[in-house]
């Protein structure tokens, strides 16, 4: 009895014509975390479905967690991209903090892999080249996103980059008090209580476009209850298995993923703009123009970005 009082305090309880507010229905649950529960919704006031991301109730009290809520609303609220979720309203009010996101039907990397298997080279690397662009546009904000992976990351017309919940606003190199983020798909110095910057969130890119061509990660899994940081965090003194030993593709394709991959965020590309920018000429080599992000001879960027 204890254990399902438990339940009920971690979950809301809620189904298919429940309200959330007097301003939302639930149609089902979506999934959700430690933190939140997310819910398929119908928005009285917005007069259309709507994903609500809710506050666990036995988590409304904690101050941590509401001042990650204000956090993620005041960076969600001023960002507008194609390739971002939208935040379209918020309520902070309890019992039940939420937020109200556009609902995106996509299957997500993580779907495809686990029902239909590998992503193709081209589309992946348009894939990567969407994801690029918002990295840009988040870093171009002073945002890191910091929880890139294959779970985050739709497939759709135009693609998503999700869930900003992780997300931190910097001005200079952020040192992290803890870490922070997915095991699997974080850089060294997001395990390690390091200074992180655009170039992690290009590490975790990396993670996830290694899955998605190959279906496997480039590191064993860790231990989340290991003591040792190499048992929890295999990525501090593996090495990845290179992307060419397991299919054959393009070598700047190769050479782009494992760069992504280096410990040292030196040794990865400088910024989101030089991966998309090679991404787009393995595109080009495959002439596959179709999928080009942009049209033949255009300058897309500035050299002293």
């Amino acid at each position: 009895m204890a254990t399902e009082a438990a339940a009920v305090q971690e979950s809301w309880g809620l189904s298919r014509g429940s309200e959330i507010d007097e301003s939302l229905v639930v149609i089902d649950l979506l999934g959700g975390g430690t933190r939140y529960e997310v819910f398929r919704a119908w928005d009285r006031r917005l007069f259309c479905e709507v994903a609500a991301k809710v506050v666990r109730p036995h988590r409304v009290s904690e101050d941590r967690v509401i001042d990650g809520f204000l956090r993620e609303t005041s960076i969600a609220s001023r960002l507008q991209h194609p390739n971002l979720v939208r935040l379209l309203r918020w309520n902070a009010t309890p019992p039940r903090p939420y937020m109200v996101l556009e609902y995106i039907n996509a299957k997500t990397v993580a779907d495809h892999l686990d029902e239909i298997g590998t992503v193709s080279i081209p589309e992946t690397c348009l894939l990567g080249i969407r994801m690029l662009s918002a990295l840009h546009y988040l870093h171009s904000s002073h945002v890191l996103h910091l929880d890139v992976k294959p779970d985050n990351v739709t497939m759709g017309d135009p693609p998503r980059l999700l869930d900003l919940s992780l997300a931190q606003g910097y001005s200079g190199p952020l040192r992290l008090r803890h870490a922070l983020g997915t095991l699997a798909y974080m850089p060294p110095e997001q395990c390690m209580h390091g200074e992180v910057g655009p170039r992690s969130d290009l590490f975790a890119l990396g993670v996830t476009l290694y899955e998605a061509l190959s279906g496997m990660r480039p590191f064993s899994e860790g231990d989340p209850d290991a003591t040792d940081p190499q048992e929890r965090y295999p990525q501090l003194a593996q090495e990845p298995q290179p992307l060419g030993d397991i299919l054959d593709l393009h070598p700047l394709l190769e050479r782009v993923v494992m760069a992504c991959l280096a410990r040292d965020p030196g040794r990865r590309p400088r910024s989101a703009i030089e991966m998309a920018v090679a991404l787009h000429g393995v595109l080009e080599s495959l002439r596959t123009e179709e999928l080009y992000a942009w049209p033949p001879k255009l300058k897309v960027y500035r050299n002293d970005l």
